[in-house]
């Protein structure tokens, strides 16, 4: 006979679940309409402001489950369809949104998550391995660009408590969205690599993957220096 199923096992495995039929739901979609773009989705909704902060905040929900919706192009295309202000209050909306929908994933789930991005990603292993800060190791591969979705994975599942896993990650993306905002606000390569603020968010971007990487490096030869002090 089938075994009752507890509400704690749905309460488990319900978000595992919608992630999945998420997924599958897209990628048939994707087969049935290979020259349908989040772009395109957002371009129906030109003209209704509301609607396509909607559209856009969906989009955001559909990247917290589906790993190859390019964050970037739901960004500049929502800068690109509404108003400034109203854009770029959708985007941090969405942004929040799309980071916190795999990190309560990966929270509400028991599934060994942290093995499994560990080992889908080598990179994030070494810097794991080396620093039980979760805070500065959540800031520092956000940093380095690892996907949101194998972030909020990771991080969910170790523990990592929602506001500091929010802070970390939100200063961490900043610079980036900061230059796509740009490219979406002007719709124009060249004159959004003239402006001086763009080339602000890409140098700050670039010097917190740097430091981070320095810290790091500079932790691992400490590490390995006093494995290989005799011990007394």
């Amino acid at each position: 006979m089938f075994k009752k199923i507890s509400k704690e096992k749905i309460k488990q495995y319900l978000p595992i679940t919608f992630m999945g039929i998420c997924v599958v739901a897209f990628g048939l979609f994707l087969l049935t309409h290979d020259d349908f773009s989040i772009a395109d989705f957002l371009e129906l909704t030109r003209g209704y402001p509301l609607i396509t902060s909607i559209a856009v905040i969906v989009a955001f929900i559909i990247k917290g489950f589906v790993v190859f919706v390019p964050y970037a192009v739901i960004a500049i295309s929502a800068m690109a369809l509404m108003p400034f202000p109203a854009a770029l209050t959708t985007v941090i909306i969405g942004t929040i949104v799309n980071i916190s929908v795999p990190y309560w994933t990966g929270r509400l789930t028991k599934d060994d998550w942290i093995q499994k991005i560990l080992d889908k990603f080598p990179k994030a292993r070494k810097y794991y391995e080396m620093t039980d800060n979760l805070f500065l190791l959540s800031f520092t591969l956000r940093a380095m660009n690892l996907s949101n979705e194998a972030l909020g994975l990771l991080f969910g599942s170790a523990g990592l408590k929602y506001i500091p896993y929010m802070i970390a990650n939100l200063i961490a993306i900043a610079p980036s969205a900061i230059s796509y905002i740009i490219l979406g606000k002007d719709m124009n390569i060249i004159e959004s690599i003239q402006s001086p603020i763009f080339w602000g968010a890409i140098v700050i971007d670039c010097m917190m993957v740097a430091i981070m990487t320095i810290y790091f490096n500079r932790k691992k030869k400490k590490e390995e220096l006093s494995k290989e002090e005799p011990q007394k």
